[in-house]
């Protein structure tokens, strides 16, 4: 990793798989840390989770059924919770559960630095940190926060207090000093993505033909996040209606049900059905123009693609603001009916270079390519700041093998 210290890099990070994007967004980060230096010595935890009281503990299953089902709920309970007084109740409950939990684990990892990736893992971990270090006369470890939302936000994202913010878009950077953070703490670097969405690819052809698609036809890709939420199964039939002269693609993700309804349909477009894909990536790379929910983080590899969007949902509150970012942008529209999808679809393909090379060409300006290697680096910077050590010994082994006995691996 470049670092001048005795012994590798420390990192905490503090997550919660409430939404695929905190978790694949820690991820990538963790991905991006150990590409630069192998030993560097990470703890991933799920604070909400694993380490606090019910029904926080089941948030993840009630957010992933909320947002499909019952999203007016969704919306009013995240309204209630951006309240200030709100989330500092919260905040002021959980104290009792989750300050004991979070000295032992800053004891037993003993961080150069703590990351947040969700906006309830701010305010209260900082506080703790803080705490933990005056009893035991430490150095003041710096406390960061990554943002995974693009643009609108919860407000308990911005902690004036942390030491760093790192944001994927002006919006949200203007949107964060408004909200208290001072302007010399917020960078804007992109929200992580995995570090091959920044790699030399081969060109659309070439790798259409890798991934056996026609080499001749443009590509349609649809997908719905991780979890295949939403009405991929309407689309896809709608497209598949209209008889374009396409191949389409269908990512269903973790959806099991999905991917085999989609798998047994008899379809008249050259289609591929795809579950969660480690590669998407190369989907996405070979693909013409991308069909999808209006997520933070798949909007942000669409901008590294060139993709030109059409988005057909989102989830109230925090995505909402990330439609107006592509419309009023131009590079992509939003359509919720699957006929006019495909209407819209027909048209883009017959005229690509009035609508679909214009819109490619915009994405690509708006694009952070190096966004995850960007954080990287400042979070670096910020322990680098807090430490005084000298170049790498024989003391680097000692230390990885106190850290295994400390995390019990």
């Amino acid at each position: 990793m470049g670092n001048s210290s005795t012994r590798p890099w420390r990192i905490l990070m503090l997550y919660s798989n409430t939404g695929g994007g905190h978790r694949a967004s820690a991820e990538a980060l963790r991905q991006e840390f150990l590409r630069r230096d192998p030993m560097t010595r990470i703890a991933m935890e799920d604070v909400l989770l694993h380490r606090s009281i019910w029904p926080l503990t089941e948030s993840d299953r009630f957010y992933f059924w909320a947002v499909n089902n019952i999203p007016w709920v969704w919306k009013l309970i995240y309204q209630s919770v951006a309240q200030p007084i709100v989330y500092s109740s919260i905040h002021h409950s959980l104290r009792p559960v989750l300050a004991p939990k979070l000295r032992r684990m800053y004891a037993a990892t003993r961080p150069d630095i703590v990351i947040s990736l969700h906006p309830l893992l701010n305010h209260l971990p900082r506080r703790i940190l803080r705490q933990w270090e005056k009893q035991r006369g430490g150095r003041t470890i710096p406390f960061a926060t990554v943002m995974t939302d693009l643009t609108t936000f919860h407000p308990a994202w911005v902690d004036p207090h942390a030491d760093l913010l790192t944001v994927g878009t002006e919006d949200a950077r203007l949107a964060a000093i408004r909200l208290g953070m001072p302007p010399s703490k917020v960078k804007l670097v992109g929200v992580p993505v995995r570090e091959a969405f920044g790699r030399p690819a081969p060109d659309k052809r070439t790798l259409k033909t890798q991934l056996g698609l026609a080499p001749d036809r443009p590509v349609i890709l649809l997908m719905s996040g991780g979890q295949g939420m939403g009405p991929v199964e309407r689309i896809a039939g709608a497209i598949d209606r209209a008889a374009l002269r396409a191949h389409l693609v269908i990512i269903a993700g973790r959806n099991s049900a999905l991917k085999e309804r989609l798998e047994r349909k008899q379809w008249r477009l050259p289609t591929r059905v795809l579950g969660f894909v480690e590669d998407v990536h190369l989907w996405m790379k070979a693909s013409d123009v991308l069909v999808t929910k209006a997520g933070p983080g798949t909007i942000a590899e669409a901008l590294i693609c060139g993709l030109p969007l059409i988005l057909y949902g989102y989830i109230p509150g925090q995505e909402e603001g990330n439609v107006a970012f592509v419309t009023d942008r131009q590079i992509g529209v939003y359509l919720e009916r699957p006929e006019a999808i495909a209407q819209r679809l027909d048209m883009w393909l017959q005229h690509p270079q009035r609508y679909l090379e214009p819109m490619s060409t915009r994405a690509r300006a708006l694009s952070h390519p190096r966004s995850t290697a960007a954080i990287a680096d400042a979070l670096i910077e910020l322990m680098k700041a807090r430490l005084d050590v000298p170049a790498l010994t024989e003391k680097h082994a000692r230390t990885h093998a106190l850290w295994d006995r400390r995390m019990g691996s």
